[in-house]
């Protein structure tokens, strides 16, 4: 405990610990009397209380922390807020109803041994150890922020997915001329994920670039666009090559937009659409990938086949750190990077 300080006034004042809140900062009680003997026993008797008032948390379920501790996460993106519930609702079942007073390390390793083996009720897959390790991670954060308990466990190693992915011109030759050939191009071409095409709208693409300063995410089965992307390093402006150039002239929105300033979204259709076409086109040549694999075969072509330098690859998908990305940001196209984009954009010219 703080010791006690003697103010000009003539009083003694002291800070006593209270709590630690989910940002980790600490929070203090101050307290003041005449003397010092009187502080230091209202200092006490504030321990003694504190502890009184963290015994009713200890008498919360694990599923009741979890949800006190989503209360106050509100400040959080509505993706984030949404794949807690999500954890929450299908996270460790058998944990959920436990008081948090009957936890212990061994019981807590029990449960995240069972729950590395439990089935996914979407898929009936085996769920992987990244979802056990982010739904511990919830938990874990629950525990310590509502009830101050920290428990040593061990949780499953994440495994390195090694997946071959088809060459490029079998999938250009797969979505060519269909109605999602663009987003493929966006994703495979120049990067975009799902949620940045999504969110682009025809105002995004002037003279010969694109903007990406928005996304648009599914939220409770509803699409929501978010103004800022996820992390700084997202945000960033991509030249767009004749042949994409040439798919978004043809969209009857983007011409519309062009006749009469009407804004709207660069690709009308949703994440559903575009994903279930994707997936059955590309099944119909037995090739197994999902449209998210696109974006790590832009990486790969610009790494392994164009042999262009990674720090220009991760500032082209927006993959460097924050502060790298705020001193290039207002310098994109710098030499490098025209001269990235003219390689990367030789080789998929080629393959038409």
């Amino acid at each position: 405990m703080a010791k006690a300080k003697k103010l000009p006034s003539g009083n003694w004042h002291i800070l006593v610990y209270d709590y630690t809140d989910e940002n980790g900062k600490r929070h203090y009680e101050s307290l003041t009397a005449d003397t010092k003997a009187e502080v230091e026993y209202k200092a006490a008797l504030f321990k003694k209380d504190k502890k009184s008032r963290r015994k009713p948390k200890l008498e919360l379920t694990v599923g009741q922390a979890i949800d006190r501790y989503i209360e106050l996460s509100q400040t959080l993106s509505p993706t984030t807020l949404q794949r807690y519930e999500n954890m929450r609702k299908y996270g460790f079942p058998d944990l959920m109803e436990v008081k948090v007073s009957k936890l212990t390390d061994e019981l807590i390793q029990f449960e995240i041994n069972k729950e590395s083996k439990r089935k996914s009720i979407h898929t009936g897959k085996q769920i992987s150890a990244k979802t056990v390790n982010n739904e511990w991670g919830l938990i874990s954060s629950a525990l310590k922020s509502i009830c101050g308990l920290i428990f040593n466990v061990r949780l499953p190693k994440k495994q390195k997915k090694h997946k071959e992915l088809p060459d490029p011109k079998t999938i250009i030759d797969i979505v060519r001329d269909t109605d999602i050939e663009l987003p493929c191009l966006l994703a495979m071409w120049l990067s975009f994920s799902m949620s940045e095409i999504r969110g682009f709208k025809c105002s995004s693409v002037r003279n010969g670039q694109i903007y990406v300063d928005q996304v648009r995410v599914t939220v409770g089965g509803l699409p929501t666009e978010k103004e800022n992307a996820k992390v700084e390093t997202r945000k960033r402006i991509q030249s767009l090559p004749a042949h994409i150039m040439d798919l978004i002239e043809s969209q009857e929105n983007y011409k519309e937009y062009k006749r009469s300033g009407i804004d709207s979204y660069l690709v009308a259709l949703n994440q559903n659409e575009i994903y279930n076409r994707f997936k059955k086109l590309t099944k119909a040549e037995g090739i197994e990938m999902t449209f998210h694999d696109l974006r790590h075969m832009f990486a790969s072509i610009m790494l392994t086949k164009l042999q262009i330098p990674e720090k220009v690859v991760q500032e082209e998908g927006g993959w460097s750190t924050p502060h790298i990305m705020k001193s290039v940001y207002s310098n994109t196209f710098s030499d490098s990077r025209k001269n990235a984009d003219s390689i990367r954009d030789e080789f998929f010219e080629s393959l038409f």
